[in-house]
């Protein structure tokens, strides 16, 4: 949100909090309708309620450990495994959070070999960079192994039989 509000330029903070607010959805907002009138008057007191209702209450070193063995998994889509790391790595507490470089290393090294390797060819320098650029590698990836499965079964296909 707060990128959101840079980039249009909005400053005003009763505007910032309307603008939060029609973003929730669900359990969140029917949450949010449930607060008295006027029970917030400020984005830090927003931010403050919103955290300690919403906030992931797991303990700080269970997240870690968490952070430390998290995998993409064999069939899982690039974009779910982004956002599935993000969403530990932004939970661990501020004291215990790796730095961003060594997060962009452990992003890279949670890949099949396959991936790191074409990952680690376009040297990206930020997480940001690595996870922008990571759907189009899937997606050169998956065209490659496609052409060689075409290609095995057409040179298969083309070979004379025994009985000619």
């Amino acid at each position: 949100m707060q990128d959101y509000f840079e980039n249009y330029e909005i400053d005003d903070d009763s505007v910032r909090m309307r603008i939060f607010v029609q973003s929730l959805i669900g359990d969140v907002r029917a949450w949010f309708r449930s607060l008295a009138a006027n029970y917030i008057t400020t984005p830090d007191e927003l931010y403050q309620t919103f955290l300690n209702r919403w906030e992931n209450k797991k303990d700080p070193l269970h997240i870690l450990s968490e952070y430390n063995t998290i995998k993409r998994g064999p069939q899982e889509a690039v974009l779910d495994y982004c956002v599935r790391f993000n969403k530990v790595y932004n939970v661990i507490p501020q004291n215990l959070r790796p730095p961003p470089d060594l997060a962009l290393y452990t992003f890279l090294d949670r890949f099949d070999p396959d991936m790191a390797y074409q990952l680690r060819e376009r040297a990206p320098q930020t997480l940001v960079e690595m996870q922008n650029i990571v759907v189009s590698v899937e997606a050169n990836l998956i065209a490659k192994r496609n052409r060689a499965r075409t290609e095995r079964r057409t040179t298969f296909k083309e070979e004379p039989s025994a009985l000619d």
